[in-house]
């Protein structure tokens, strides 16, 4: 299998059989709820959850809104070469290019099993009225310094449930994946709130 643009890592098929959990049902759910709200275009967008094995997170250059159990995969382990990092997986598909970036989240934050990051154009633009935390997008998308910098940024800030990589994403957590939905919901709502123009007063007629 090719890999895509913008993937940082070389993935290791570990066996080509999509993995199971019935929570893959709850996350599909959420990839057609979150691209009904518009708020994402194309393939923009990834979600995943924690398992036993590791995490099972939406392929690389998937539409949310046409997601399918055969194009989710399970990442089993990260490890981190010479050249570029290598992910060991369970499926079909590559997964997404933000992996790393799941991985260190989890790694820094065990109490977090869910995670959803997407673009969120209008969160960006409102996330310091917001007071989300955030970081600067200094680092290319999909890298391993720009997960070791997410995941410093959680180790300092343990309680966050949101944060924003600055001209990039949006990054949702929770203990489950509805809990993370249900971030976004929250934080888009506060962001469309926050540019609401204002009706203009207009001088009453004598």
């Amino acid at each position: 299998m090719s890999e895509n643009t913008g993937i940082t890592f070389s993935s290791v098929f570990l066996d080509k059989v999509p993995p199971t959990d019935v929570r893959i049902d709850e996350m599909i759910q959420w990839g057609k709820k979150i691209s009904e709200y518009g708020i994402i275009q194309g393939t923009e967008g990834n979600l995943s959850f924690r398992t036993k094995m590791g995490f099972i997170i939406t392929g690389s250059d998937i539409s949310l809104e046409k997601l399918t159990k055969d194009i989710v995969v399970e990442v089993r382990g990260v490890v981190f070469g010479l050249n570029r990092p290598s992910i060991y997986a369970k499926g079909q598909v590559v997964p997404s290019k933000e992996t790393l970036l799941h991985s260190g989240i989890y790694e820094a934050l065990p109490d977090i099993n869910a995670i959803i990051c997407l673009p969120g154009h209008i969160v960006l633009e409102t996330a310091e009225k917001l007071s989300l935390p955030s970081i600067s997008l200094e680092q290319s998308a999909g890298s391993q310094q720009l997960a070791q910098e997410a995941e410093n940024l959680m180790k300092l800030n343990p309680s966050v449930r949101c944060f924003v990589i600055k001209n990039y994403c949006v990054v949702a957590l929770g203990t489950t994946i509805s809990e993370a939905g249900k971030q976004v919901e929250a934080i888009h709502a506060g962001a469309e709130s926050c540019v609401k123009v204002k009706p203009r007063r207009t001088k009453p007629s004598t």
